[in-house]
Parts: C-alpha cells; sequence; structure tokens
C-alpha cells in the first residue's frame, strides 16, 4: 500500500551501481537524501490524522482503530515521516508514514502461506517491541515527493542490534510502490521456513548477521510426515489419550480401519510427540481427521500449526478443496483457519459428539507437483519434494546387467 513521487524515486534509483550485491540499509544511496527528513513515533491522534489523510490515496487500507490498536502493542510499527524544515519538536506533526508489522515465527509463516489477515493482524502474531522478530512485514506506506526519502530512515531502525539481520517483505499493490522498492534491493518472491511466496517482495538481510550474533534457535515445534512405525505409535498413543481418554470413544470406534489408507501427520514440541492429524484423499477432494492435540499442550496454537502443514502439503499435492468435520464446539477453530460451513451442511452424530461439515477453497499451488515433473522428484519422500531422495541417489550406480536365470524341469 504506498503512494510515492517516481520521479525522485528513479533518480534514487540512478545513483545506485547497476551490478554488485545489494548493501546494508545503513549504506544505501537514499539515506544520503534523507537528511531532508525526519521520522518518529506519534500517538493515537497522529495516527488517525495520518491515516486519515493516506485514504484519499489508498482507500482501502485498514481502519485507524486497528492500526492504533497494533502500535499500541508494539510502538515501533508506525513510524511519521516530515521535511525537515517543516517539522517543529514542540508540535511534531507527521506528512507520511512508513508502517511495519514485526512478525513472530507463526506470523512470519502465515504472511507467507496467506492466513494471515494484514488488515486485521492477530497480535498474537506480532513481536513485542522488546522481542526479536522473525520477519519484518511492510505494512503501509504513504509518502509523497522527498518524503519517500524518509523510507530507508525507517527501514534503518531496524538494522539496530534486535532486529538486524531479520528479513523485510512487502506486497506492493501499486507500480509506485513496486518502483521505490526496487532501488532498496528488494526482489520478486520470499521465502521463509520452507514456505515460498510469489506474489510478496523480500529484501534478504540474513546477510547482515555479524559472526558474533548467533542465528535464531531452530523452532521447538514441528509438524511432519509419519514415515516410521515408531511415529505411528506415538500417533496412536496421542489419540489413545484424546479420544479413547478424554471423550470415551470405543477402540473399534477410534482405530475405523482407515489408518492404512492415509497420510498421518505428527507434531512433537522439542522430542515430546504433542499433536497429529489423518488425511485422506479422494478424487477433488481431501479430508482432514483425527486431529488430536494432548491437553497439556493446548492453547499454544499447536492445532492451527498441523492444519496449516496439512494443507500446505495438500496444495503442493495439487488440492484446492479441503473438507473435515468439526465438532459444533469446535466451529470456531476451523473458522479461524479459513474453513466455512459447507453451504446446506449436513449435520449428523458420532461417537456421541454432534458435528458439522466444513471446506476451505484454496489458490493453487503455484510449484504443485504435475505429471511434468521430473520423474525422481515423484519418487521423493511424501512431502520432500524439494530435496534429492535416496533412490535418485543410487542412480549413480547405474543400471545392472542381469543375466536371465534358466530353469530346467
Amino acid at each position: 500500500m504506498t503512494a510515492l513521487d517516481l520521479d525522485f524515486v528513479r533518480k534514487a534509483a540512478r545513483k545506485r551501481p547497476a551490478t554488485g550485491p545489494t548493501r546494508s540499509l545503513d549504506k544505501m544511496t537514499m539515506l544520503q537524501l534523507a537528511r531532508r527528513t525526519v521520522i518518529f513515533t506519534v500517538d493515537a491522534a497522529g495516527i488517525g490524522a495520518l491515516m486519515d489523510a493516506a485514504r484519499i490515496d489508498l482507500p482501502g487500507i485498514t481502519t485507524n482503530r486497528i492500526v492504533q490498536s497494533v502500535a499500541n502493542h508494539n510502538p515501533d510499527v508506525f513510524w511519521a515521516i516530515a521535511r525537515r524544515d517543516h517539522f517543529d519538536i514542540a508540535q511534531p506533526r507527521g506528512e507520511g508514514f512508513l508502517a511495519a508489522l514485526p512478525l513472530t515465527h507463526e506470523g512470519t509463516r502465515r504472511l507467507l502461506d496467506g492466513t494471515l489477515d494484514t488488515k486485521n493482524p492477530d497480535l498474537t502474531c506480532i513481536a513485542r517491541q522488546s522481542e526479536r522478530p522473525a520477519g519484518i512485514y511492510v505494512w503501509c506506506i504513504h509518502a509523497k515527493g522527498t518524503l519517500v526519502a524518509g523510507i530507508p530512515l525507517v527501514l534503518q531502525k531496524f538494522s539496530a542490534p534486535l532486529y538486524q539481520g531479520i528479513n523485510i517483505y512487502s506486497r506492493p499493490i501499486t507500480k509506485e510502490g513496486l518502483r521505490v522498492l526496487e532501488p532498496l534491493g528488494f526482489t520478486p518472491g520470499a521465502r521463509y521456513d520452507g514456505v515460498y511466496a510469489p506474489n510478496l517482495q523480500m529484501l534478504d538481510r540474513s546477510h547482515e548477521l555479524p559472526a558474533t550474533v548467533e542465528a535464531e534457535p531452530v523452532d521447538p515445534v514441528t509438524v511432519q510426515v509419519v514415515r516410521s512405525m515408531d511415529e505411528m505409535a506415538r500417533v496412536m498413543a496421542i489419540r489413545s489419550a484424546v479420544y479413547m481418554g478424554e471423550q470415551h470413544c470405543p477402540f473399534e470406534e477410534e482405530f475405523d480401519g482407515n489408518d492404512f489408507s492415509a497420510t498421518h501427520l505428527i507434531c512433537h514440541q522439542g522430542r515430546e510427540p504433542v499433536g497429529c492429524l489423518r488425511i485422506r484423499y479422494f478424487a477433488d477432494f481431501a479430508k482432514f481427521e483425527r486431529l488430536a492435540v494432548r491437553n497439556e499442550s493446548r492453547n499454544a496454537g499447536i492445532a492451527g500449526r498441523i492444519v496449516d502443514a496439512a494443507i500446505e502439503l495438500c496444495r503442493k499435492k495439487g488440492y484446492r478443496t479441503f473438507y473435515a468435520h468439526s465438532q459444533k464446539r469446535l466451529l470456531k477453530f476451523w473458522e479461524q483457519r479459513g474453513f466455512l460451513q459447507m453451504q446446506g451442511a449436513r449435520q449428523f452424530v458420532f461417537s456421541d459428539f454432534d458435528y458439522v461439515e466444513v471446506r476451505l477453497d484454496a489458490e493453487r499451488h503455484p510449484a504443485r507437483i504435475t505429471l511434468s515433473e521430473d520423474p525422481y522428484v515423484l519418487i521423493r519422500p511424501e512431502g520432500q519434494w524439494d530435496t534429492p531422495g535416496i533412490l535418485e541417489m543410487s542412480a549413480a550406480r547405474g543400471a545392472a546387467s542381469h543375466a536371465s536365470a534358466r530353469f530346467v524341469t
């Protein structure tokens, strides 16, 4: 969401070398021009005034209340920009602004997979002012004329030790926005934690991490496809605890004969198995079943992580429609993941609980598996299509020449 002066941007871009690596934020040419501007934080009233002014050029931006709420959660979200010769420190008044969301690990994943509502972001997905984020999203820019020089000043704020080396993401919705990001080093396509978003721009800042700064610890929560009997035993233990132990489901109803015709996902928190989900495939849709999270690990976003992983796996396999049976008391959870009650949804009962049909229709995955894939890709382990598998490594041995066996009767 941007409104910028293109002539100013083009002049800045021409001063940048045509080739060579992208420079750090504190070395960009536009910082020399930024001496004419100042950036500062403003109160709720100041945010409201700047947002109201921006709606003339950007009528689709979110409400003042939402931006004020997010800025209250983390004041580093909203930065006002003013020309230095117009700035009065006694009565600071912004002429433009840049808003950015410092996102948690979960928030960054949801940004890239498209489930983060950027018009009304969940505050649990936004890092606090003292918390190191996993990614930074350029939420909204409104800066005209020479005010555009304030943009790298704001981005330089994210070169402080707390933010150093964190990649910055953007989704420009105007040509002007796209053209102002390119001179700063943004490139098409964004990656994070194995998720790829072709519709986003990314400024890769991983090279800015000094040697003394340790990489972020590996996320303790992992979701993966079940690949062994040991992992399957863990899935059965989780479901037994949740469905048989808590919901008193009979064994023969819980283990219904479909477990060997399905894909299973298992979620670990550290080394401890805490959740699981079963996926069965039909002609035009994938069905999510037996979602279970151990009682002591609930209210930590585990169930959402599992469902998100299931959607990504199935989208990569080419599915766009996802179907589930939601217990009525849990309908809100599925709605938060984008599922809706089906039109004319049937309500029914099994294993002593009442259920309703829910459905999610998603966009086609840009990197979905098709018949045009390299044959080696199609024999890789389920869900690991981007990594060479053991069978293609065996190709180095070449084809063996075996003599035909002769049988004498």
